[in-house]
């Protein structure tokens, strides 16, 4: 029954079978020309500036802004863009070098020490920089800095200006017109047309088409400052049939990051074919001539355009709403607005932190395939939409990819909800008359707790003395916790509590913007543990303080009420498909129509898997009915959440078997999951290699994913022969998998294990039966703190297609650790004078690290 089950599941999940569709949000006919595959480029040069040096040249002008104790402080305009959102550091290669005299090559120039802040500004011989400045320290008799004294290094800006010039570009000439480009913290979709450059786009015009879209002249990634565009020219014109040429516009951009927004009526055309031709052309000279034209797009105005939000709240756990039965009034104002909306009670994430989660919501799919199946907002681009995204976190920037395909982006870390708010009504106000898809995240139940002053003491009193202030964040708490107490430990719920009261509040003056024909999502990416299960924050575990989210949904064919029917973040995308009839591939999730009225057959039983921490052992698990299983580290567990919704005692300790769990939670993640062997090492400062011999053969076998980039292994399979090595300065557990062509238990006390060339020792009895169901040490060679050890691990298949998530990213290491994902460094720039591998370099980065 459970195998037949899941069969008709895998086919669900692959698209195979009748889907019924309601009546959409309906949309007029609209072609964005920044995603249009019939899209002609016809010229586009190969460069706009001569060659681009890994320093970056400093030329001023310098201003004086301020004098402590002889010490001046200069400012000149920046030479890079950064992609930082805070500047207490800089990115890992971004440096700045002074050379002594104009002769001096940069190689040879001497660093300048960065320190940030005002407590630094007597500190003669340093810099800090903001996003577009570069401030340096020096002594009162040195002077203002001369031109060119001063260079900046900063690899990934170089890297980026040369992608700016189409000498250097590797794609085609679409990929590189049509493209997203960041200006400060904005991401926009469109044309990249640096001068001289031309497109034609064919169109058959619609009555009352128009055209719109906003010109500007992109600022350099990685240039002197003191060179500048001269302007350029940007016209429009339509080429008709019989070759009639009808101008449309025609505008000068003048300075980097100016705009001018274009709207144009093709109403007297209307019924013909015609090509719409975009043409950029330089002053005096092409230098930095990059003209970049942001969503351009040719649509009908409509009265009343469809349009669908999907507001997302971080870190948001259900059970301290009041909407799901929470003591407190903590949303009173959505518990209003929800009367009219489905609430899914029991909603889960496929991962306990935030951009798996995210790219799920968007994609309908595992956060695998985010560079292999296309996201929603993609799609719905691609149909003349609207798409914005108004991000507060940097997990959600364009490091992370989270930028590509959408209309606007932005993302600024840690904005209060006011500011979010503000921002998406301000871009719903700019989009009247257009189909619109809006993502709303909203930062403030994520530490640290930054309500008004007016909510501080809503739920909260006096901070505990303990802490250093009102802010703080994970690594405060954790080192503190012994001494918070019990009373301190509720403070810090009390916090979140208010947060939760005030972005009610915010969320009220947005929710009215929306009628009852728009489709509006209120979901979370994950929960918080406020030490639950003794932990604190999220990113490690898979408990449901974690993973269990506010789901509500409320718009055409979605039918108001509370529902105990299991969803997931793979729904959202189907039920966004199902609102808009827009064509897409199919999905992995089920549309929230169908769940909610109850018209898909056994939807209680699907399998919703999950796992990807952010921290520590790789996790996986998965819900089926009231039944949670929970696997890491070779043990697994099982919770009858009905009768033990805290996950508090497991089943299998009461002699239920494991082994249809894991075929559930492959099921879950459409991926085979078997039983296998965990090999880690405990050796930190040396380098190690382990040989794992398997009769039978291997199926497959891989180094675990580490999403914070703190462990590594290398892994080859040669005949019946699994071959790791670890290299130094490694994480202390980091994990390889390994399964069996035959099964894992008749195997077993057949493998043989060596370790640096000496032979393991095996850990059970052979003619006894060995517990699969907890962290049994089976083999081992050393000892616990310093060796290998082989234990059970339950192990999906490794990806065909698609990718790991990763989290981290060293160009926003210090907004990582701002956060409190990462923490700061904890391991010695010097090498260890007793470690045995001194002489080799490191193999694995160093400077962050999980709790």
């Amino acid at each position: 029954m459970l195998f037949a089950r899941l069969i008709c599941w895998a086919l669900l999940l692959m698209g195979v079978g009748p889907v019924a569709w309601g009546a959409p949000l309906s949309a007029p006919e609209a072609v964005n020309m920044a995603r249009s595959d019939s899209l002609q480029v016809r010229t586009v040069p190969l460069g706009n500036r001569d060659d681009i040096d890994e320093h970056v040249p400093i030329s001023g002008p310098w201003l004086l802004v301020s004098t402590v104790a002889g010490v001046r402080t200069w400012e000149a305009p920046s030479p890079v863009r950064p992609r930082t959102l805070f500047f207490h550091r800089p990115p890992d290669d971004m440096k700045l070098v002074r050379r002594t005299d104009a002769d001096q090559s940069w190689q040879k120039a001497r660093r300048v020490k960065h320190d940030q802040g005002l407590q630094s500004a007597d500190e003669a011989d340093s810099w800090d920089f903001s996003t577009r400045a570069i401030r340096v320290r020096r002594a009162g008799a040195d002077g203002p800095p001369q031109a060119h004294e001063y260079a900046v290094s900063y690899t990934k800006a170089v890297k980026r200006e040369k992608d700016l010039q189409r000498r250097f570009w590797t794609g085609t000439d679409h990929d590189f017109v049509q493209r997203s480009l960041q200006v400060d913290d904005t991401t926009r979709a469109g044309l990249f047309l640096p001068a001289p450059a031309e497109v034609a786009q064919p169109l058959q015009i619609e009555p009352g088409a128009v055209l719109d879209l906003t010109a500007l002249l992109l600022p350099p990634e990685a240039a002197d400052p003191g060179v500048r565009s001269d302007g350029a020219h940007v016209r429009g014109w339509l080429e008709l049939t019989g070759g009639e040429r009808a101008p449309l516009f025609d505008i000068e951009l003048q300075a980097a990051r100016q705009t001018i927004p274009v709207r144009v009526s093709l109403r007297q055309w209307a019924g013909q074919e015609a090509s719409l031709v975009l043409s950029t052309t330089a002053g005096d000279t092409t230098e930095l001539d990059y003209v970049f034209l942001a969503e351009p797009v040719i649509y009908v105005p409509s009265e009343d355009p469809p349009r669908v939000a999907l507001i997302f709240i971080d870190t948001l756990r259900p059970d301290h709403m009041s909407l799901y039965g929470y003591q407190r009034p903590t949303t009173p104002k959505l518990d209003a607005w929800s009367e009219q909306a489905a609430v899914f009670e029991q909603a889960r994430s496929v991962a306990p932190w935030t951009l798996p989660s995210s790219r799920t919501m968007l994609l309908g799919t595992q956060p695998e395939r985010w560079s292999v199946a296309p996201p929603v907002h993609a799609t719905l681009g691609d149909a003349g939409w609207a798409t914005g995204f108004f991000a507060g976190n940097v997990y959600l920037s364009s490091n992370f990819e989270m930028a590509e395909a959408w209309g606007t982006h932005r993302c600024i870390n840690w904005p209060q909800g006011s500011v979010q708010v503000d921002r998406a009504l301000s871009w719903l106000d700019a989009h009247p008359d257009r189909p619109a898809f809006l993502v709303l995240h909203l930062m403030d139940m994520h530490l640290p707790y930054t309500e008004p002053a007016s909510y501080r003491r809503l739920f909260a009193g006096d901070t505990p003395e303990i802490l250093a202030s009102d802010s703080f964040l994970r690594g405060e708490l954790t080192r503190r916790q012994k001494e918070l107490g019990e009373t301190g430990k509720q403070y810090v719920r009390d916090r979140y509590d208010n947060n939760l009261r005030y972005l009610d509040d915010q969320l009220e003056r947005f929710l009215t913007q929306f009628d009852d024909d728009d489709l509006v999502l209120i979901v979370s990416d994950h929960g918080e543990e406020f030490w639950d299960h003794g932990g604190l924050e999220h990113g490690h575990t898979l408990y449901d303080e974690l993973l269990r989210v506010p789901l509500i949904a409320r718009g055409p064919d979605l039918a108001p009420g509370r529902l105990s029917t299991p969803a997931s973040l793979l729904d959202l995308t189907p039920t966004i498909i199902r609102a808009t009839g827009i064509d897409h591939p199919p999905t992995e999730g089920l549309a929230l129509q169908d769940l909610s009225t109850g018209s898909v057959e056994g939807a209680e039983q699907r399998p919703l898997s999950f796992g990807r921490p952010l921290y520590g052992e790789r996790r996986w698990g998965s819900l089926l009915g009231d039944r949670k299983y929970h696997t890491t580290e070779g043990s697994e567990q099982l919770y009858d959440l009905s009768a033990d919704p805290h996950e508090e005692r497991d089943l299998l300790t009461q002699g239920l078997e494991p082994a249809p769990w894991r075929e559930i939670t492959g099921a879950g993640l459409s991926r085979t999951t078997r039983l296998g062997f965990r090999l880690v090492s405990n050796r930190k400062k040396t380098a190690i290699s382990a040989q794992l011999q398997v009769p039978g053969g291997v199926a497959w076998a891989y180094s675990a994913e580490d999403p914070i980039n703190k462990g590594s292994a290398e892994v080859d399979v040669v005949g019946d022969v699994v071959e790791v090595h670890w290299p130094r300065r490694n994480s202390s557990t980091h994990e390889v998998f390994v399964v069996p062509n035959e099964p894992a238990e008749a195997v077993l006390a057949q493998l043989i294990l060596t370790v640096d060339g000496e032979p393991a020792t095996a850990h059970f009895d052979a003619e006894s039966e060995v517990d699969q169901s907890t962290n049994v040490e089976l083999w081992s060679a050393g000892n616990k703190r310093a060796g290998v050890h082989l234990t059970w691990g339950v192990v999906p298949e490794p990806l065909e297609e698609g990718s790991a998530v990763g989290a981290f990213n060293a160009e926003v290491a210090a907004e990582l650790t701002a956060l409190g994902y990462m923490d700061e460094d904890d391991e010695d720039d010097e090498d260890d004078e007793d470690d045995e591998d001194a002489g080799s370099p490191a193999e694995s980065p160093s400077d962050t690290t999980g709790p």
